[in-house]
């Protein structure tokens, strides 16, 4: 079976409103083209984020470019307008050198050698002329992102066209530079500041700047729309969200990341790819000074008498992204078309059923999963834009129709609003049972200590019921440190510690966990047989990289990983500080023992010190479990100590103590306490309930040291005198006062030592 290309795609971020539309469009290829989708989501090279504090370790996540290789991958994409924002185009152009053997295909910004797929930001030049002509504003600013981009020149270049156009003198003071970014609150507010008022209307040259733009309008008191007119650009989420709506150009990142996609799979299979550019059109609402919606396209073309075929067009695709795309293989959106064209022709009188309009067509069109991309918000859209269409279309001498006309919308937009509700409470209840099993990970992981199967276990079982088709969890032998100013060295191995495929869920041990970097999209674990959309991502706490996570699940679930991946890093941190702390403890208690052990222990002999003798024969001594047991107390004494040292000196008194204690241990058991008391004074401590054993004792301690002396090659005799005193053991009793009774039997018994040492 042929193998399925893999194609990547480096970009910045997952949930921001650029990359959710390009990577929608990016996956929708991927589906339909039949390749495999791996998304890399890093941050740009060198990022210079405002707000430090809180994103002091973005460039962690740029760890997941190193996974990007020709071993991997059969080429990829990269977002060179946000992974290249913040780098000349010399060190982003070295960036890519660098991916040796890769095919790759850039989008936004071309660099040189390699093929470009881009939007077109000449809808920026129709705003600023919108903006003369139409609202009379003369000192338009501009706020472009940073120097040295591409889109940002580009951009910058159609706004000065459109000032050139229209008989206005560019001015340098009018422009300032952001950072595609909405953290540009001050920076705005010096553009507004150093012109001393004069501002009428500020381009902005994305979306995502009006959000800071904005705001710093309304800090001076000043009113968007009224006392600063804005416009933007991408036409993203943003756009919509914002208050009043924001004048836009819709350049469809969709598109971009659909054909993008599409260009990647030639360039894979080694065909000539070409430069695109993508064209892109201004969409008018409040922001601008619009009383009201500016006239649309699907007006526009009303008014002109279009056919009735082509001002459905215009509705749909001011509401469809890929909507020329779609058209050809979504039979719903096909179905879409012609109604609304039904409903339009109905307008003009020609012919048409009012009840067959509104219930067998667009109610089953509601259901059809199929029209999967025109969300109940765009239906909405849609209903609102056909009414004023057919406003303009219905002619004086049948105003029934437009009665009629209005009869249907209405249908749709009661339909389209039932369907947003019913779809508000599914997802309350989805988002509410995921993040319940997300806020899980941290606890599961933990309650398992430092038992690293179990814990990673915890995880998969987790994703497979939030939404994750698949998850495959690499980490590193140990955490690897990697600062800011390091350089990143990928290992060559992770280990692959838990994973899951649909309902299978396996952990693994020992060498089958070891894979190859280069393989963890597809190795002997992961499913051969079935088109995946992966992410990529990165498992680090501060400065401590763990690992990486691949993810398999549909693009508008990609926000949770930003959920996720947290809660893993933090329990993983967790379970190696347990695990430290745990051995930390042992070494610690192995340490304290062992200091008890020699507090307790006679350094020369080995056997226990006074200390300790009085420590464990008292343990013995007043046991419950030894009470009215029958004991010896044992006192012994080396003989001749003296003339050994002054005869054959110290080394050979020192081997004449070690033997004594020797002799003594050698004449009891294991379990007996014995003990050096003093320089040449011995003790020893044994339960015995044979006092025939007891009465032996001296003689065979005796008859050891005899046997030692036959067998020494020493010249001298080492001799041991001894004295004993039985006892009954009780809780009651204490050690030390049975010593003096032992010590006055030793005392008899030295009484007749021999004084000679020496052998005969």
């Amino acid at each position: 079976m042929k193998k399925r290309l893999t194609i990547g795609l480096m970009i910045h971020h997952l949930d921001n409103d650029y990359s959710k539309s390009v990577l929608n469009g990016a996956a929708a290829a991927a589906r339909e083209l039949d390749v495999n989708l791996a998304i890399f989501p890093g941050r740009s090279l060198n990022s210079q984020l405002d707000d430090k504090k809180f994103t002091a370790y973005e460039y962690q996540n740029n760890v997941v470019y190193s996974y990007v290789s020709s071993k991997a991958l059969d080429a990829v994409i990269v977002s060179a307008g946000t992974v290249g924002s913040f780098v000349t185009p010399e060190a982003f152009k070295r960036f890519l050198d660098g991916y040796k053997g890769l095919p790759i295909l850039t989008m936004e910004n071309k660099v040189e050698g390699y093929p470009c797929v881009r939007l077109s930001g000449s809808g920026i030049k129709e705003l600023v002329s919108h903006l003369i002509k139409k609202h009379g504003r003369k000192h338009i600013a501009f706020v472009s992102g940073p120097k040295g981009n591409s889109d940002a020149e580009e951009r910058l270049g159609y706004y000065k066209e459109a000032l050139a156009e229209n008989g206005i003198e560019f001015d340098p003071e009018m422009v300032a530079y952001g950072k595609f970014s909405e953290y540009c609150v001050d920076i705005v507010g010096d553009l507004i500041d150093r012109n001393e008022g004069r501002i009428d209307a500020i381009c902005f040259a994305n979306d995502m700047m009006c959000k800071g733009g904005y705001k710093a309008i309304e800090r001076r008191g000043l009113r968007v729309g009224t006392d600063i007119a804005v416009t933007g650009y991408d036409d993203s989420e943003v756009a919509l969200a914002l208050r009043p709506r924001l004048t836009t150009v819709r350049a469809d990142a969709s598109a971009l990341g659909y054909r993008a996609v599409a260009e990647a799979v030639r360039l894979a299979k080694k065909e000539k790819v070409e430069d695109i550019s993508l064209g892109s059109s201004p969409v008018f609402r409040f922001s601008c000074g619009c009383k009201g919606q500016a006239v649309s396209a699907a007006e526009q073309a009303a008014s002109r008498g279009d056919a009735s075929l082509k001002i459905a067009d215009e509705i749909l695709s001011a509401q469809i992204q890929r909507y020329d795309e779609l058209l050809t293989r979504s039979e719903a959106l096909f179905e879409l078309r012609k109604f609304l064209s039904a409903v339009l022709e109905f307008a003009q009188g020609n012919g048409g059923d009012e009840e067959m309009l509104s219930k067998s067509v667009f109610l089953r069109l509601l259901g059809d999963e199929t029209l999967e991309l025109t969300s109940p918000e765009a239906l909405l859209r849609i209903a609102k834009n056909t009414r004023v269409a057919a406003k303009t279309l219905c002619s004086d001498k049948c105003p029934e129709r437009m009665i009629s006309v209005d009869n249907i919308t209405e249908d749709i937009t009661e339909a389209a609003a039932e369907r947003i509700v019913g779809i508000h409470y599914s997802k309350v209840d989805d988002i509410t049972f995921t993040h319940f099993l997300i806020s899980n990970i941290t606890k599961d992981m933990t309650i398992f200590g430092n038992n690293v199967e179990k814990s990673f276990f915890a995880v998969v079982n987790n994703l497979y019921r939030a939404h994750v088709d698949s998850s495959y969890i690499y980490v590193y032998e140990e955490p690897m440190l990697h600062s800011a100013k390091s350089r990143w060295i990928l290992p060559d191995t992770v280990l692959l510690r838990a994973y899951h495929d649909g309902d299978k869920l396996a952990t693994l041990n020992g060498e089958a966990q070891k894979i190859s970097s280069s393989a963890i999209l597809d190795n002997m674990y992961t499913p051969p047989d079935r088109r995946r959309t992966m992410v990529v991502f990165p498992l680090y706490m501060n400065e401590e990289q763990y690992g990486v996570m691949v993810f398999e699940l549909e693009n508008e679930y990609f926000p949770y990983i930003y959920s996720i991946t947290p809660q893993i890093c933090t329990a993983i941190k967790l379970i190696n500080l347990v695990a430290k702390l745990e051995s930390s403890l042992d070494q610690i208690q192995n340490r304290n023992n062992q200091l008890s052990r020699m507090s307790m222990s006679d350094e020369l002999t080995g056997i226990y010190n006074r200390r300790g003798f009085y420590v464990f024969a008292n343990r013995i001594l007043k046991a419950p479990e030894n009470e009215g047991r029958q004991a010896v107390v044992i006192f012994g004494d080396l003989d001749n100590l003296k003339k050994i040292n002054d005869g054959f000196g110290h080394e050979d008194g020192d081997y004449a103590i070690v033997t004594a204690a020797n002799v003594i241990k050698s004449s009891l058991r294991n379990s007996d306490v014995v003990a050096r008391i003093g320089g040449d004074e011995f003790a020893a401590f044994a339960i015995c309930d044979d006092r025939e054993i007891i009465a032996k004792l001296p003689a065979r301690i005796k008859s050891i040291a005899a046997a030692h002396n036959e067998a020494s090659p020493k010249p001298y005799n080492v001799t041991v005198s001894v004295g004993i005193y039985e006892l009954v053991c009780s809780p009651e009793l204490n050690i030390q006062q049975f010593m003096d009774y032992a010590d006055s039997a030793l005392y008899e018994d030295k009484k007749r030592k021999n004084p000679d040492i020496m052998k005969k």
